[in-house]
């Protein structure tokens, strides 16, 4: 089973191609980002350490901390209140810091996640899609058999978060942020073309001929 890391900055589209190529081939595709989220919902892996980091950013509508026990709760009904993602995000915007601190609560959960699911996998699915825009950075390279880099022109790439409603500074912030495309390459070993002008099919094509390099039958 080829265990395969697949990355790209902001707009580049590694979603779609991850999701076409574990539509369209016997992939199991996890998405580390999909993870990091559900680990930071109420009873999540991650949720009591960022709640306690970054108590502002729970949600208002759900009640007050309550003191007791370093925990974060809604003193009337008992629940855990819901981490605000959005606030959290302009938390750490521009902030190294407390991004740092971000990291340094979700990633190692999310890691353990990503080495039972690949454990798990076996002799379920014929290989594994790891999913992450800063898999080198994040220590997944070790994990992989190989690194799989999507990319889109520059325009492209902001075009598409224009729609996901990002506007100039915050695209330049997440451009500015994540690794260049020099980072990307020396840690990858295939690219991906995945610009506007390109159709499933001829990432598809892409898909096959990198498989066939790797010396992976094709399978679904």
């Amino acid at each position: 089973m080829a265990v395969i890391g697949i990355t790209g900055g902001a707009g580049s589209g590694k979603s779609f191609v991850a999701k076409l190529a574990a539509d369209n081939f016997d992939m199991l595709h996890i998405d580390t980002d999909r993870l990091a989220k559900t680990q930071m919902m109420p009873g999540g892996a991650s949720y009591e350490g960022v709640a306690q980091a970054f108590p502002e950013c729970l949600c208002k509508d759900c009640g007050e901390n309550s003191g007791t026990g370093g925990k974060a709760t809604d003193t009337d009904s008992g629940q855990l209140p819901e981490i605000d993602r959005a606030a959290l995000a302009a938390r750490v915007f521009n902030d190294s810091e407390a991004l740092k601190k971000l990291e340094n609560l979700t990633h190692p959960n999310v890691r353990a996640t990503v080495e039972s699911l690949i454990e798990s996998s076996k002799g379920l699915f014929s290989h594994v899609l790891i999913e992450t825009a800063i898999l080198a950075d994040a220590g997944y390279c070790p994990l992989c058999d190989a690194v799989w880099y999507v990319t889109a022109p520059e325009e492209d790439r902001k075009k598409r978060l224009n729609e996901r409603g990002y506007d100039e500074a915050r695209i330049k912030s997440v451009f500015d942020s994540q690794p260049t495309d020099e980072r990307y390459r020396e840690t990858s070993s295939y690219e991906i073309k995945n610009g506007e002008d390109t159709d499933e099919e001829s990432i598809l094509e892409q898909i096959r001929k990198i498989l066939k390099d790797m010396g992976i039958e094709e399978v679904k």
